[in-house]
């Protein structure tokens, strides 16, 4: 009798906790479905043009060279995006060149997780006036730099994206991927400055520049908000 309790309890015990194994697994993929819900919502509800909160959107930009980096911000003049059911359909970014701020001055060696000691403000008032001079942007012969959206295509909120990128007056196509998180695109353009006739300090184009050699291609980190 004192068995057949025992295999009774034990039977008993098992169909509780498979019965709790099973609501828990039920729960969990509902609330996976339910997010992918909500993520497929967020990018088919985008219609029609929207325009690009230029106050909360930003645009770093990050030089390399041999030895350390630049990095600084530029700002956003214009931004709208045209959407249909949630598929971009153009687009047209356009870049003040006279707005360009230099954040920081970091050498070869600088961990960018620790607290980075702040360079001297002339330093980079000094190399954000050389970036806008006639070595590099030319910013006072061409105070705008653009960018028209030709082609994208979209897996959820994931998006690829081609256009033409206008600096110095030259245009060429560049293309990217970027991610919509609420709201919000995020991308990181690769940019060869070479291609616009931005050559100074480049090995590619001058010999004997030893430490002093600027790598043709910079980054373009965008965080652009949807009104």
């Amino acid at each position: 009798m004192m068995a057949f309790k025992t295999r009774f309890f034990t039977i008993v015990l098992s169909i509780i906790a498979t019965t709790f194994f099973v609501i828990a697994c039920t729960t969990d993929a509902d609330q996976k479905a339910s997010t992918t819900t909500n993520e497929t919502v967020e990018t088919t509800s985008l219609d029609g043009e929207k325009s690009v909160n230029l106050n909360a959107s930003t645009i770093f930009w990050k030089g390399y060279k041999i030895i350390g980096n630049h990095t600084g911000t530029v700002d956003l003049t214009e931004g709208h995006i045209g959407f249909d059911n949630g598929k971009i359909t153009k687009g047209k970014f356009v870049v003040n060149m006279n707005s360009v701020k230099v954040t920081d001055l970091m050498d070869e060696g600088d961990e960018e997780e620790e607290e980075e000691e702040e360079s001297p403000e002339e330093d980079k008032n000094d190399l954000a006036n050389h970036l806008m001079d006639a070595d590099f942007f030319d910013a006072a012969s061409h105070p705008t730099a653009s960018f028209a959206i030709t082609e994208s295509t979209q897996t959820g909120n994931d998006y690829h994206i081609t256009g033409d990128m206008t600096i110095k007056g030259v245009t060429n196509e560049v293309s990217f991927k970027a991610q919509l998180v609420d709201h919000t695109f995020k991308a990181t353009i690769p940019i060869d400055r070479t291609k616009y006739g931005i050559k100074y300090g480049s090995g590619s184009f001058f010999s004997n520049l030893g430490d002093n050699v600027i790598k043709d291609k910079f980054d373009l980190e965008v965080s652009l908000v949807l009104s």
